[in-house]
């Protein structure tokens, strides 16, 4: 248990690192370790093992604000003091003492720490970062020169058309890729669908649906489309129903008394427009307006209809089965409740429920080889979770759960707790949704798990095994917030940002 907690209370540290290192650079009153923190020494050598050490714990606790090379760009833009840069001469021109009395005793929104964290933690923490300052930071570059590569044309898309020259290439671990923008202007872009007549649609918060063909929009689609727009998903049978489902947020109305709700409507397209619309669910009533709020539609091998609800109010509702708040959704296509529902039988349960324990559902798939039901959960500070669907589970929020309080405080005493699920991953990076990569189009990827980043503006590419984490990649290095990441029908990876507005495609390349 104790191990457990050095674990959260040193991701607190990695959060407000940037105060403490580099507020002497940017701030005209630098905080300063006292001269005598100087004569610090580490009583342990700086040896491959306690950097390896280091390496593990920086990884797993400090990346996402840090970044992967330790130059303060893990999440650009959020903090009004950037983290710190550990290339950065205010941070090397340190003494390892200085930085270790910082660490142990911290100042303003910095707590200290040393009695959280042994000793040994945090000096294998400091040989680590020692490390950066070595590195070649010229060599960090992904780019590559264009001119050595090649687009495999026999690969084409019926949705976008290949371009017709490489403009940037970019080396990942396995392979060389162009990122291709397919699309831009979009305004809060927010899902994607893609039609098997070849064209794709894109739906925006604001209730706007484009349709997309040829790599051109050719129109926006009419009818009752409600605003506060969310997932967009076709009926596994679309192609002979036309069906489609939204989800949407019906704001709160406190003038008028009304409450917001977690909404799910289906409809179906004909041509451009949406006809027999119908809200087939809603969850609520809740105080809060939705902005924030995500909702995801997905369905399994069988054709059952999966919905999200996230928290809305205290989070200790999660844990209720009598209420909506944290809970993952089972219907028919229709709406109807299906009669093996898990907890249908439960006393005061809510019969639609078929997990409980989530804190915020921001992705939701199928694994198109196993038949498995995914979810990517948001957590508070850290803790974001990947994690399997399975019927009657609780997936722990806020009783087991590995996020800490934004201040940095603890929220439960283990992220680990009998009869709870637990994450087959968590990490570190405000996710949105995911998809799986399978086939032959990207060497190196096939089953691989990707995952949008919103704060670190990344898109990062999981490797499991066995249902166990392997390593991860990070991509698309400052792309925007992903929200979308869709491995099309046309065997392309594509992801959209919300800010910047745009859609891209990953486009792997050929060396001469």
């Amino acid at each position: 248990m104790r191990n457990r907690n050095f674990v959260f209370l040193f991701f607190g540290i990695c959060s407000l690192l940037m105060i403490s290192f580099k507020s002497g650079y940017l701030q005209k009153e630098p905080w300063k370790a006292p001269a005598s923190a100087d004569s610090i020494k580490s009583p342990i050598a700086f040896s491959p093992q306690v950097i390896r050490e280091g390496e593990k714990l920086y990884n797993t606790l400090c990346v996402t604000c840090h970044g992967q090379n330790g130059l303060g760009d893990g999440q650009p833009g959020r903090f009004k003091i950037e983290p710190a840069n550990f290339h950065n001469k205010a941070v090397t021109d340190q003494k390892d003492g200085a930085i270790f009395w910082k660490l142990s005793n911290g100042k303003g929104n910095m707590p200290g720490y040393a009695t959280a964290l042994s000793e040994e933690k945090r000096w294998q923490l400091i040989a680590y970062i020692r490390q950066f300052a070595k590195q070649d930071l010229s060599a960090l570059s992904k780019a590559v020169p264009v001119n050595n590569y090649k687009i495999n044309k026999s690969t084409p898309s019926p949705y976008f058309p290949l371009p017709q020259k490489i403009t940037n290439a970019t080396a990942s671990q396995e392979f060389v890729f162009m990122v291709d923008t397919v699309a831009k202007g979009l305004k809060r872009a927010w899902s994607i669908a893609f039609l098997p007549d070849q064209t794709l649609l894109i739906a925006e918060r604001s209730g706007k649906i484009l349709r997309f063909k040829n790599g051109k929009q050719i129109d926006t689609l009419s009818g009752n489309i409600p605003k506060s727009l969310r997932d967009i998903k076709l009926h596994p049978d679309f192609g002979k129903n036309g069906l489609i489902y939204l989800s949407y947020y019906i704001e709160p109305v406190k003038s008028a008394g009304t409450g917001g709700y977690t909404a799910l409507m289906s409809a179906k397209l004909v041509g451009n427009k949406i006809l027999q619309e119908k809200t087939i669910y809603k969850a609520g009533p809740f105080k809060n307006n939705g902005d924030w709020f995500g909702s995801k539609i997905g369905f399994d091998r069988m054709g059952y209809l999966f919905f999200s609800v996230g928290i809305h109010s205290d989070r200790k509702n999660a844990q209720s089965l009598s209420n909506y708040d944290g809970k993952t959704m089972r219907f028919n296509d229709d709406g109807s409740i299906p009669s093996d529902n898990p907890f249908i039988k439960t006393p005061g349960a809510l019969p639609e429920i078929y997990s409980y324990g989530h804190r915020m559902h921001q992705g939701m798939r199928r694994d198109p080889k196993t038949g498995r039901m995914m979810v990517v959960e948001f957590g508070e500070l850290a803790g974001d979770e990947l994690n399997i669907l399975k019927p009657r589970a609780n997936y722990g929020w806020p009783i087991a759960t590995y996020s800490l309080e934004y201040s940095g405080a603890i929220i439960s005493e283990s992220p680990l707790k009998e009869g709870i699920e637990p994450p087959i991953h968590h990490y570190a990076i405000a996710p949105s949704d995911f998809d799986f990569v399978y086939g032959k189009n990207y060497p190196g990827w096939d089953g691989n798990i990707f995952i949008g980043g919103l704060a670190t503006k990344k898109l990062y590419r999981i490797v499991m095994k066995d249902d166990t984490f392997v390593r991860d990649e990070a991509l698309l290095n400052g792309l925007g917030r992903i929200r979308e990441v869709v491995y099309g029908p046309d065997q392309f990876l594509y992801a959209m940002t919300e800010d910047t507005g745009i859609l891209v495609r990953l486009i792997p390349l050929q060396k001469l």
